[in-house]
């Protein structure tokens, strides 16, 4: 993709060639500016305004709106005198045409093993008819006792007319949209666009909101972030029950806020964009830290409590005991995901980066600060049992 995505772009004439890699973001365009209002011209000159400024943006290519173009079309002013005398109204002549080149008038369907396929009655000209035909086209007489041509009571006139008229809510809507370059940081594409629309001035009766992945994100992380919050008591709780004492569970808990450093040293480097699957590996990551510092904490509470020693000699035997086992469960978990990196996949490449650069930093730092905040926590406790020994001494 790296290779194709810019050669073939722009290579075919009236052509647009898109590359998508799947993510796990299900906005259509990574980049998306929606305009709404009831003045689809005052819609229509705001957005080519921004059309350009996008076009004038690095990184950002394939910038387009949902807007297609005009279509080839027909206005029918229907001559009221004559259609009266025959007794035919609008209503006649729309229902008529409608049924003879719309979709048609649903008959039946015809079964192709699972699949159904309908029948329809629609006029044999419909999908290729040109104003001869709409001219000639026979519009029957009030009782349906004979036809005439539509010619007769009606001026057919060519005309261009927009092909769609895109809703949102019930409102009139149209989409800038934009693709982001191979290699670019998405929400630092989005944070260049929403620089340059904070000085855009609107028409009238024009109002403006994001979409794409800014939209999709705003949706999905709140409950994830949710989940994250229920993961982090759950953690909580089980470290409570395990040590039985508040201080050591809240200590082992709040060096879990030590994996933000290697999550956002990680997405630096790799340049990745900070996802749903981000979150999943923060996540996992937690489990990894808890999992470390429980590894150390209880090889050092152990040797305070059941040995004697002191705060200090506890944590320092504890470090230097504990160091390999936590530095080889860090590393496996951290080169286990190397082939989610390699693979480049733009859903599971983010996950792997935080577990893995996540993984590496924060045992730096857990075998640093935890046995120093665990002595600045135990060190009045060690000073206390010296004092009573030798008050027993004496």
């Amino acid at each position: 993709m790296n290779e194709y995505a810019p050669r073939y772009t722009d290579y075919f004439p009236n052509a647009r060639i898109r590359f998508k890699q799947l993510s796990y973001n299900e906005a259509v365009y990574p980049i998306e500016i929606r305009l709404s209002g009831d003045d689809r011209e005052a819609i229509k000159k705001d957005a080519d305004s921004i059309k350009t400024i996008l076009q004038g943006i690095p990184g950002l290519i394939l910038v387009q709106t949902d807007q297609n173009e005009p279509l080839a079309a027909s206005d029918i002013i229907l001559r009221e005198d004559e259609a009266s005398r025959l007794g035919i109204s609008n209503l006649n002549i729309e229902t008529t045409l409608a049924m003879r080149y719309g979709s048609g008038i649903p008959l039946t369907d015809m079964w192709e093993g699972d699949y159904a396929i309908p029948v329809v009655l629609k006029s044999e000209k419909s999908d290729s008819a040109s104003l001869t035909d709409l001219q000639n086209e026979l519009i029957p007489v009030a009782g349906g006792a004979s036809y005439v041509p539509l010619r007769q009571i009606a001026d057919v006139i060519p005309a261009w007319k927009e092909s769609q008229i895109i809703r949102r809510n019930g409102i009139c809507t149209l989409t800038i949209m934009a693709e982001v370059e191979r290699g670019r940081n998405t929400m630092e594409a989005m944070s260049l666009v929403q620089q340059k629309m904070s000085s855009f001035h609107f028409s009238p009766g024009v109002s403006m909101n994001y979409g794409g992945d800014y939209e999709d994100s705003a949706e999905k992380m709140p409950p994830v972030m949710a989940g994250l919050m229920v993961a982090a008591v759950v953690i909580f709780f089980i470290l409570v029950i395990h040590f039985h004492k508040v201080n050591i569970a809240t200590l082992i808990f709040s060096n879990m806020t030590l994996c933000l450093f290697g999550t956002a040293v990680g997405i630096l480097i790799q340049g990745v964009d900070f996802s749903i699957t981000c979150v999943l590996g923060i996540v996992s990551l937690m489990g990894i830290i808890v999992r470390n510092g429980i590894i150390m904490i209880d090889y050092a509470e152990e040797l305070r409590v059941t040995e004697g020693m002191s705060a200090s000699d506890a944590i320092y035997h504890s470090a230097r005991r504990r160091m390999r086992p936590i530095f080889l469960t860090s590393a496996a978990a951290s080169m286990g995901v190397i082939p989610m990196i390699l693979g480049k996949s733009g859903l599971w490449m983010p996950m792997g980066t935080v577990i893995c650069y996540g993984t590496l930093i924060t045992m730096v730092f857990l075998l640093t600060v935890l046995p120093c905040a665990y002595l600045l926590i135990f060190r009045g406790s060690s000073r206390k049992r010296l004092q009573a020994a030798s008050l027993e001494k004496q």
